[in-house]
């Protein structure tokens, strides 16, 4: 076998999963086009009453996605649309609750006792020293609130977003160590149903509780649904899916029911998603790097419905029966140590696809490595050097079988010559070739064809770390989840480069390649040369838009790759085939 091939086809494997899984994958579906966005406007606009009444509490059949049995019998009839709880008296003045956790700041508002702020501590909205704290709380125009009640009754929905509660906490809750604190909100519908909502905090957890109960009253003169019974109560979150500025960084719906994972994006939500039922891990909103969602903890089984509204997406969890819903909610980042605290469960919400168990090892190191040197830049050299030792026996016995195989090329092309009509014999002649200099001809590839998912799983965990997000390293490298860029002042934007600068360390990794591929001894054949000079410049161009983490990893494993060449290229100068 000419292994020149064999390498070749290697490499085309690793540039198509590398393309796949920036291209295809759900995950990583590119935000709309400007004519796409129009579209979507012109959509909305001549949809804009029923997109009201679904951002109001539209059932899962009213939108056209409900399934047989997915919600309690008399529930909701199909094209049905819902109805906003009517407050039993004015509207009072809205006021807002403060809850300075040592994690997040929280605001709540009385209006619809619903969540009107959410910042963490620890994080900020860009690299910039003086960022702002990050927001999770994102609301477009005309959007809702996270953290609604919801309820179906009488054959309709009902939502709690126009209510307004009344509640006796102070303006600003701090809770401490050992204590828990808690905020009661309350409020009367015209029909007399109450509702309460009560939400209790932490001092250091990015988990905080919510608990829902209604207690159905008598109907006021004149309205038809007073005394009907309660169907189902649940909890409702939204959030708008457009793309942030991190790398391919899109929120999406997440959702872990019934064991399975369902991960749902604006363009499915769009298109229309069936509700589903079972037990209900977790449910709500992540992208990348945080996570907003609902973990059911009486009752747990329960029905999750999914839509898209105006600019937003929005996801209910409705219980059949009950009067009463208490729900964990986590909203932080995904840091793997803060997530299996709450749930090993939520881990699932980090999509590290198929490579997922490599992944997670690398990340885990990756954090090892960090309590010896308090720089992830460093880290990622540490790492990287620590797979190469670990591999160094592989790749070396890989190197050699490959220069081996270059080295009997003059003497297989002779064989080849030779017993051109006659196959058999062409065959059995090179067998005899190979074991008399003792060459594997399947040695070079089946190596390589072993690390490949290495190179998959350390992709996935240095894409999806939170602990790189602005993350500096060194100089200009102030941010290792973002495309590499040295600004230039007066430099013109170049093609595929988001700044006006140089992609550095991909230069670096693209000019290291390069090196590494020209030390290596290549085939005799010129056709077969010119395409194994070409791969580093089809590396360098994939990698020009890759964040900066993963073009430190690759500049600095393709340096150890020259190193470790150039020491194989001396002991072969000794090295003689056999005739």
């Amino acid at each position: 076998m000419d292994s020149s091939r064999v390498l070749i086809a290697v490499i085309l494997s690793i540039v198509l999963v590398v393309a796949y899984q920036e291209l295809v994958l759900k995950r990583f579906f590119p935000p709309p086009t400007q004519q796409q966005q129009q579209a979507a406007e012109q959509a909305k606009a001549a949809k804009a009453a029923q997109e009201q009444a679904l951002g109001n509490g539209l059932s899962a059949s009213a939108t056209g996605v409900a399934a047989p049995g997915a919600v309690a019998t008399g529930a909701v009839e199909s094209g049905k649309q819902s109805v906003a709880m009517a407050p039993s008296a004015a509207v009072a003045a809205e006021r807002t609750v403060e809850v300075d956790s040592d994690f997040y700041v929280a605001v709540f508002t009385t209006r619809g006792a619903r969540l009107k702020s959410f910042t963490l501590r620890r994080y900020r909205q860009n690299a910039a020293k003086d960022s702002p704290p990050y927001e999770m709380v994102q609301i477009p125009p005309g959007g809702h609130l996270p953290l609604g009640a919801v309820m179906t009754r009488g054959g309709q929905v009902f939502d709690d977003r126009d209510l307004s509660y009344e509640t006796s906490a102070p303006a600003q809750i701090k809770p401490r160590a050992g204590a828990d604190a808690t905020a009661t909100f309350a409020a009367k519908t015209a029909d007399g149903t109450a509702i309460t909502k009560t939400f209790t905090f932490r001092a250091s957890s990015y988990v905080f509780s919510m608990d829902v109960a209604v207690a159905a009253g008598t109907a006021a003169a004149g309205t038809a649904a007073g005394g009907a019974a309660l169907n189902q109560l649940g909890v409702s979150m939204s959030q708008p899916l457009t793309a942030h500025q991190g790398y391919y960084d899109i929120p999406e719906l997440q959702a872990d029911v019934g064991d399975k994972v369902y991960t749902e994006n604006e363009k499915k939500l769009k298109t229309g998603v069936p509700p589903v039922a079972g037990a209900i891990t977790y449910a709500g909103f992540g992208d990348r790097y945080f996570l907003a969602v609902f973990l059911p903890a009486a009752p747990t089984t329960g029905v999750l419905t999914m839509a898209y509204a105006g600019e937003e997406a929005i996801a209910r969890i409705l219980f059949d029966g009950a009067a009463r819903v208490h729900s964990e909610i986590y909203m932080g980042p995904k840091l793997l140590e803060a997530l299996e605290a709450v749930n090993p469960a939520l881990r699932k919400s980090i999509d590290f696809g198929w490579a997922g168990i490599l992944a997670l090892i690398f990340l885990r190191t990756l954090k090892l490595f960090h309590y010896l040197a308090p720089n992830y830049g460093v880290d990622i050299i540490l790492l990287t050097v620590s797979i190469r030792i670990a591999f160094l026996p592989i790749s070396i016995k890989s190197q050699r079988s490959m220069m081996k195989m270059q080295r009997l090329q003059p003497q297989i092309e002779r064989l080849r010559e030779k017993y051109k009509d006659k196959n058999e014999q062409l065959q059995k002649e090179m067998v005899d070739l190979y074991k008399r200099n003792h060459v594997n001809p399947l040695g070079g590839c089946a190596p390589m064809a072993l690390q490949l998912p290495i190179f998959i799983g350390l992709y996935e965990a240095l894409l999806n770390s939170v602990e790189l997000r602005h993350a500096p390293f060194v100089g200009w490298i102030n941010d290792l989840s973002t495309p590499d860029c040295l600004h230039i002042p007066g430099l013109p934007q170049l093609p595929m480069v988001h700044c006006h600068g140089l992609p550095v360390l991909v230069l670096l990794m693209g000019l290291t390649s390069f090196l590494q591929q020209y030390m290596t001894p290549t085939s005799p054949d010129p056709n077969q040369q010119k395409m194994m000079m070409l791969t580093p410049l089809i590396f360098t161009i994939m990698l020009i838009n890759f964040p900066a983490g993963l073009a430190l990893y690759y500049f600095s494993s393709n340096l150890l790759g020259v190193i470790q060449q150039y020491f194989l290229n001396r002991e072969f100068q000794q090295y003689t085939p056999a005739t």
